[in-house]
């Protein structure tokens, strides 16, 4: 019976539940939340049809192979929609898409009703939108086995895609390959804990104090490599969270804290494959094919079978592809080979404190190898760094050099941080104002007179009255020609925002730049008018709040009272003099929007 196979070794895969006869098999979850076979030994009749469809107990059985060696691919589809909807460059997509035009059926992971991730089929085009995307949590299967088998022996054409231990159960369930069945697998480094998944997305509701309706890994809009979730919730807000903004989920996902057991030891690592065709990202691929690398995703195949390469031979009026060397993708993928190594802490320890104290409590006390201390050698490359960057910035002149030593070394009222580059860099023909009351804290970069010109004397001023602040939370590129004003008792946040040639911030009382802005040439943004007009209500100055992943295009003005939120672009020459709703476009004099719910990338 399957009470054979050790529960380390369990992968979860379910064939065991969906073979029993009897169905004497159910699946129960342990402390850590994964799923684990019992059997009812009052219904259970010894037929062993669990242990013999187990694809660990038999592994050998589920590995295939039809070509001498894999056949490797980069692709990217065609549409640029498609890329931004999946997690790499859209080669799910263009399979699934085939598939439907076919007639077929596609089969893989989607969301339920509270994100909770299970495995799903349908003939539906439509569902084309729930399938795609890297769910990482491990998925419900079970009952999905019977399903596709049933639409095979109807000789409908099946697509199924999974992890490659799910993937291997398909086949162990099915004992025999079909060949209108095409099975996809991806590199997989682990599967997550679904009860840590679950505890995640829940502080997240607690944390914002809304229920969550829309949730994403690796959404693009901030880059295919920044690895960025985004949150959506139900009062209107959206968020976006990595690994460098402490992100608990890929802390724990890093520290190797909340995989499945049986991940530290996978036994589907390597080749032979069980399906057909690997999908996954091509991760370096800047370093091999360049011109198909925008940062929007890009994809690795690796063909194993005949009908898989028959299959991809359907796709080219959907996808760009180019041939690619096997050790190229595994360069950069080190998990196609090898199994994730053991956390350097107590998993129960983890999973008790997670249930007593909470996630966050959990993850930062469990996983400090994750944010530990630099050794000395990465200390001297940090100060390498920041010493190349001094001299590309002040190329080496003299009075420049001498700002950068006198404003981050001899100003009390400048709080640098040198671990996050957090200096204050001037280049040439850069004029800096700070009066001896204002407070700057820097952690990251501010650049004053960033140059595409190297040669241009274009002045470029900084501006920090008595009692003004400066906050700058990652990075700030300041371009040559433009000027930022901070005046008395006024205060300037930046999140990650760089401006164009020409561009105006003048700060009376509060203006934000939360996350990544983007400033086109000669934009303008204030939160004051200077002066008083005979309006009832009228007032002088109103803050300007300007969200994460928003674009400013050239000549666009942002007036007084302004709140631009997540996701929206404003149009050139454009006169914002109301809200812009978050992923919309806005254009004119005065702004209006003309287009909603736009997708696009830094």
């Amino acid at each position: 019976m399957i009470d054979v196979l050790e529960k380390k070794d369990c992968t979860g895969c379910s064939v065991c539940v969906d073979v029993c006869p009897t169905k004497a098999i159910s699946l129960i979850s342990d402390i850590e939340g994964f799923w684990y076979p019992e059997i009812d030994s009052n219904k259970c009749t010894k037929c062993n049809l669990c242990e013999k469809k187990c694809p660990v107990i038999n592994l050998h059985k589920s590995k295939i192979t039809t070509l001498e060696e894999p056949k490797c691919f980069v692709a990217i589809h065609k549409s640029i929609e498609t890329r931004f909807n999946s997690t790499s460059g859209g080669v799910f997509s263009a399979l699934a898409e085939n598939t439907y035009k076919e007639n077929g059926y596609v089969g893989g992971a989607i969301y339920g009703e509270n994100f909770e991730v299970k495995h799903y089929i349908s003939d539906n085009v439509d569902d084309l939108v729930k399938l795609r995307q890297s769910k990482y949590s491990q998925s419900k299967i079970d009952g999905f086995y019977k399903n596709v088998k049933l639409l095979l022996n109807e000789d409908r054409k099946v697509l199924v895609c999974g992890t490659p231990c799910q993937m291997a159960g398909l086949r162990g369930f099915l004992g025999k390959d079909y060949e209108n069945l095409l099975i996809v697998d991806f590199i997989c480094k682990s599967i997550t804990s679904p009860k840590f998944y679950s505890k995640y997305l829940e502080h997240w509701e607690e944390k914002v104090g809304s229920k969550l309706i829309s949730f994403k890994f690796k959404d693009k809009e901030l880059g295919w490599r920044e690895l960025v979730k985004r949150f959506d919730f139900k009062n209107g807000k959206s968020y976006y969270s990595s690994m460098a903004d402490g992100d608990l989920y890929s802390l724990a996902y890093h520290g190797n804290v909340v995989s499945r057991p049986s991940c530290y030891n996978c036994k589907y690592k390597g080749y032979p494959r069980n399906a057909d065709i690997t999908i996954a990202d091509f991760w370096g691929v800047e370093n091999y094919f360049p011109e198909l690398d925008d940062n929007a995703g890009t994809s690795a195949i690796i063909v194993n079978t005949e009908k898989g390469l028959g299959y991809l031979k359907k796709l080219n009026s959907r996808l760009i592809l180019k041939d690619a060397f096997l050790k190229d993708i595994q360069k950069y993928n080190p998990a196609l080979i090898e199994s994730q190594a053991y956390p350097k802490v107590d998993r129960k320890f983890f999973f008790n404190l997670m249930e007593e104290e909470g996630i966050e409590k959990a993850v930062n006390i469990c996983t400090p190898q994750v944010r530990r201390k630099l050794t000395f050698v990465e200390k001297l490359k940090k100060i390498a760094r920041i010493v190349l960057s001094v001299k590309n910035h002040t190329q080496c002149r003299i009075r420049p050099i001498w700002k950068f030593i006198f404003y981050n070394f001899l100003k009390r009222n400048v709080k640098t941080n040198w671990m996050n580059n957090g200096f204050i860099y001037p280049t040439p023909y850069a004029i800096i104002e700070i009066k001896k009351g204002a407070k700057i804290e820097l952690n990251g970069p501010l650049i004053v007179g960033s140059k595409k010109i190297r040669k241009s004397r274009a002045e470029t001023v900084l501006s920090i009255a008595n009692k003004g602040n400066l906050f700058i939370d990652q990075r700030f590129e300041l371009g040559y020609g433009s000027m930022v004003e901070v005046f008395e008792n006024a205060t300037l946040e930046i999140g990650n925002s760089g401006t164009n040639y020409g561009c105006t911030i003048i700060c009376g009382k509060k203006i934000e730049l939360r996350g990544r802005v983007s400033l086109g040439r000669e934009v303008s943004i204030r939160d004051t008018n200077a002066h008083i007009i005979a309006i009832d209500g009228y007032k002088v100055l109103r803050p300007v709040i300007i969200e994460n992943h928003t674009w400013l295009c050239s000549g666009s003005i942002i007036c007084p009272g302004v709140k631009v939120k997540e996701g929206a672009v404003v149009g050139a020459s454009s006169y914002v003099v109301q809200n812009v709703p978050a992923h919309s476009l806005v254009s004119g004099n005065p702004a209006k929007v003309v287009m909603r719910d736009i997708l696009w990338k830094l």
